[in-house]
């Protein structure tokens, strides 16, 4: 033996080859025996460097043995280390005294039992020589115990037996700390089987499974895939992650995980130690491995729950058990939140299917309450009857249309509805209905209960029962009376809508001639001396003055004369005009005039205004030939949605009224319905545009004409124009007349080749030089070459290519500052009229005399010098 000899005393043979394994590897010579009393006949002849020796055994125990070792002289020297399972405070005292140098708790560590020889060994070596101390006298638990070993032995025994007392704490800490450990686990599983339990959703397992999982022991983060078919994998939640794998798409592509859950490998708790997905932050997170758990839903794995921690350590053999645990309660829940969704699912399919059962039933019940209150409620005459004609029901339509309450008509024919001559009619309709045929919208007449006939449009259909047989017919009536008025009043103002567009037309090549009648009949006055031909230039000219008069007229009826309207007050109109008529009335008609005080302004050419005014007192005052009265009124009013519906062309809203009565002769339906219509008239030596002038002109300024009379008890005409809403104009100052000479220059653009020349003479015997052109390109030609300035640009608006209009905006920038005078004899068409009115534009018509062209060029020019 090439080391310090070892006596070991074990009865257990087991045990004492154990030690001897353990002192013979660590290079001890070791001798063995298996009695104390087999130890005190060795240790003489042995002497060995240190016993060990166990202290439960048969006979001489291991104190004993220990007091009869340190009773002999000659191996009291000899350390003793007692090996014993106890570790009372008495087993150390006994130890004490009996003078044992150390003891180790079986079952002792290999590694501090031979640390322990190893100390003791180097402590007798280093001792020896030295002298021995006297024992010590201790009192413990009421006894008196004498340790008469050497105070350096007690010193050392009492170490040992404070570093097994660390030894054992620590383990008992250790165990403590796995036993709270394992309760933190078991409480964790728990929870989460308890959460679990009220998740019925995949997504609410998977968030609250992971929520929970975070609390178990080592688990710092956590992520959940679940399968779709055979091949896919999809993320379904993920909590503790740090910030680059936080996301659905860090979590996307390939891992080793997920080729172990796709192949079938993964039947088991997995530790990944090098995790390639948590290997991307390990710079940065603390991260590194982590444990996949399969989740086994129905016999399959349906999906994998990852748990990571900072290190492998962490998901010990026990951990793994307890992820597996989580594992199963997830597939758990994973199959229980299946079925739920199954069940769900199949409750509301077959929810579904009652409540769209119900709602069909709900809704045939509400179809035929609806059609019922329909029927009830509508307006029209709704009827069924049998095959023979027989009323069968009868709505309150048909009581207010035909007069006939519904207990007196059900059960009754209603033949007696039907007029004698459309007998034949009606038998043919219903022959059509039996064969299946339905009839639609067929306008014919029916009789009241009175007796009076009613247009209606009749609707006949078959009613069928439910194996589709005709048992009945469905009547539907409806009074088109109303609508067949509106008709008529439709087809007459398109009717003067026609004939107001071919007055216009007419009129503007009229006013082309007249003024060049007019203008070559003033040179001719000026220069004829013979009082005959004097005469008949004069005739000419009252001639051409009374044609004038009469396109003016046809132009005002098709609302396409040139109106300058303003807002003005309607009472000051009517006083004035009335200013003006007073002898025209006469004696013998007395005048009822009353103008509401506080009336609303209107926008309406002033002169068109008086010329309506006048128009219909004057007829009124013919229709009143033995004398009468006329009424002449104005309010504020206003017209409802229903009046107009029934008035085409009519805007509901506030309006101003004028009302013009007479009491005169009166009119038939037949006048009524032609008044307005021009050249109609019931005068001998009337023109018949009158009442077609104050038609045109009342349309023309956006109002309404409405016309009431009957032969005998006298005529009411009720105008409406819409309120506007600028303040009344200021009354302008009256324009003084001076000299109409001048020495401008002025561009005469006119494609008329009779009136550009008299035009030009005109304005030339005025002073003025004059340029003149054809058309709108030959006046740019024109204006470009010349060097000189132009005053003022005198065009016609409508010319062909290009119009008056275009033509004064293009020379707008040759030539700025240039004045503009519009003229036309027919300003109907639409840029005339936005060039002329929203501009305000200055504008004479033609036919016009020399002089009151003259007086427009100058007022034209001045206007632009001031």
């Amino acid at each position: 033996m090439s080391g310090p000899t070892v006596l070991v005393v074990e009865d257990s043979p087991t045990q004492a080859a154990e030690l001897e394994h353990v002192l013979g590897e660590a290079g001890y010579g070791v001798v063995v025996a298996g009695s104390g009393e087999e130890a005190l006949r060795t240790a003489p002849a042995l002497r060995p460097a240190l016993v060990v020796t166990d202290v439960v055994m048969p006979g001489i125990d291991g104190y004993e043995l220990c007091r009869r070792l340190k009773s002999q002289r000659e191996l009291k020297q000899i350390p003793v280390i007692l090996l014993t399972s106890l570790s009372s405070p008495q087993d150390v005292i006994r130890g004490l005294e009996c003078g044992a140098d150390n003891f180790v708790r079986k079952p002792y560590d290999r590694d501090y039992l031979l640390a322990r020889i190893r100390q003791i060994v180097l402590n007798q070596e280093l001792r020896r020589g030295e002298r021995p101390h006297g024992g010590l006298e201790i009192q413990f638990a009421g006894e008196r115990h004498l340790i008469g070993s050497e105070r350096q032995q007690i010193l050392d025994f009492l170490i040992s037996t404070y570093e097994d007392t660390v030894l054992i704490n620590e383990k008992l800490e250790a165990r403590q700390e796995e036993l709270e450990r394992s309760h933190r686990s078991l409480g964790g599983l728990y929870r989460i089987a308890d959460g679990l339990n009220l998740c019925t959703s995949e997504q609410e397992v998977a968030e609250r499974a992971l929520e929970l999982a975070l609390e178990l022991p080592g688990v710092a983060a956590a992520w959940m895939f679940v399968r779709e078919g055979d091949a896919g994998v999809r993320p379904a939640a993920a909590r503790g992650l740090p910030p680059p794998l936080d996301g659905p798409e860090a979590l996307e592509g390939d891992c080793l995980c997920r080729r172990r859950l796709l192949a079938g490998e993964l039947t088991d708790a997995v530790t990944v130690v090098e995790c390639e997905r948590l290997r991307r932050t390990a710079d940065r997170h603390d991260l590194r491995c982590h444990v996949s758990v399969p989740l086994w839903v129905e016999g399959r794995v349906a999906g994998m729950l990852n748990f990571a921690g900072v290190s492998a350590s962490h998901f010990g053999e026990e951990e793994r058990t307890t992820l597996h645990a989580v594992g199963h309660q997830v597939g758990i829940a994973l199959e229980r939140s299946q079925l739920y969704e199954q069940l769900e699912r199949r409750v509301a399919e077959r929810t579904a299917a009652l409540t769209a059962e119900v709602a069909e039933r709900r809704r045939a019940e509400e179809e035929l309450a609806r059609v019922a209150a329909i029927v009830r409620s509508s307006s029209d005459a709704m009827i069924s009857r049998t095959l023979d004609g027989t009323v069968i029901t009868w709505n309150p339509g048909a009581e207010a249309l035909y007069g006939y309450p519904a207990e007196a008509m059900v059960g009754r024919s209603g033949e007696l509805l039907v007029p004698a001559d459309l007998r034949e009619e009606a038998t043919a309709m219903l022959a059509e209905v039996k064969a299946g045929k339905s009839i639609g919208n067929r306008e014919t007449v029916r009789l009241r209960r009175d007796g009076t006939p009613v247009d209606v449009s009749l609707t006949v259909s078959p009613i069928r029962d439910a194996s589709g047989a005709i048992t009945g017919v469905a009547e539907i009536a409806r009074d088109v009376t109303e609508r067949k008025r509106l008709l008529e009043q439709l087809r007459q103002a398109q009717k003067m809508e026609e004939i107001g567009n071919l007055a216009g037309g007419v009129a503007h090549d009229f006013n082309n001639l007249l003024t060049v009648i007019l203008g070559s009949t003033t040179s001719l006055l000026r220069g004829l001396a013979d009082e005959r031909l004097v005469e008949d230039a004069t005739n000419i000219e009252a001639a051409a003055e009374q044609a004038a008069a009469l396109t003016r007229q046809l132009l005002a009826f098709s609302r396409q004369q040139v109106l300058e309207p303003e807002s003005l007050d309607l009472n000051d109109v009517v006083e004035e005009t009335l200013r003006l008529l007073g002898r025209i009335l006469g004696e013998d008609v007395q005048l009822d005039c009353r103008l509401e005080p506080d009336l609303r302004p209107v926008l309406v050419d002033r002169s068109q205004l008086q010329q309506v005014i006048v128009n219909l007192v004057v007829n009124a005052r013919q229709a009143m030939e033995g004398g009468g009265t006329l009424g002449i009124r104005t309010a504020n009013v206003e017209l409802d949605e229903a009046y107009a519906a029934e008035h085409v062309e009519v805007v509901p809203g506030p309006h101003v009224l004028l009302e013009i009565t007479d009491s005169g002769v009166g009119m038939d339906e037949e006048t009524r319905r032609r008044i307005f219509e021009p050249f109609f008239t019931t005068k001998a030596r009337g023109s018949g545009l009158g009442l077609a002038t104050v038609y045109g002109i009342v349309k023309q300024s956006g109002g309404h004409i409405w016309l009431y009379s009957e032969p005998g008890l006298g005529t009411t005409f009720k105008i409406y124009f819409p309120w506007a809403s600028e303040p009344v104009a200021p009354p302008s100052e009256v324009e003084q007349t001076g000299s109409l000479q001048g020495r401008e220059t002025i561009l005469l653009v006119e494609d008329a080749e009779l009136v550009r020349p008299l035009v030009a003479r005109v304005l030339e015997s005025h002073g003025y030089r004059v340029l003149l052109a054809a058309d709108g390109a030959e006046a740019l030609e024109l204006a470009e070459r010349e060097r000189g300035p132009i005053d003022l640009l005198l065009t016609d608006i409508v010319m062909p290519g290009m119009n008056g209009q275009e033509l004064a905006e293009r020379l707008a920038s040759l030539r700025p500052g240039l004045r503009v005078l519009f003229t036309s004899g027919y300003p109907g068409d639409t840029i005339v009229r936005r060039g002329i009115t929203e501009a305000r534009a200055a504008f004479i018509q033609k036919p016009y005399l020399a002089d009151d062209l003259a007086r427009k060029v100058r007022q034209v020019l001045d206007a632009g010098a001031g």
